[in-house]
């Protein structure tokens, strides 16, 4: 790989490192205003824990703060599986 694209990678490590930190910020910030109880409704929804019925229902019932937090997870996840990655690509090259 190019030391141009490593510096690359690099930099983006580094940027998903910082959209981490502010999207857990977020997370905590979102947690606070929706309340244990309904998170772990939420948590379980996420995880697709619920029949497709149950599900459909209670998707029904979210508020702006329940979808916030479900915007949060989504974007969480795609930071994290990024990170993963851009990981594995700066390994590979220091193996070499």
């Amino acid at each position: 790989m190019k030391q141009a694209d490593l510096d690359f990678v690099h930099e983006m490590v580094i940027q998903l490192d910082e959209s981490i930190r502010k999207l857990t910020l977020d997370e905590e910030r979102i947690s606070q205003k929706i309340g244990a109880e309904r998170i772990v409704e939420l948590r379980e929804y996420w995880l697709q824990e619920m029949g497709v019925e149950e599900a459909q229902e209670f998707k029904a019932t979210f508020d702006y703060w329940d979808q916030m937090l479900i915007v949060n997870w989504a974007r969480m996840q795609r930071v994290h599986d990024t990170r993963a990655k851009a990981g594995q690509t700066l390994m590979k090259q220091h193996d070499l």
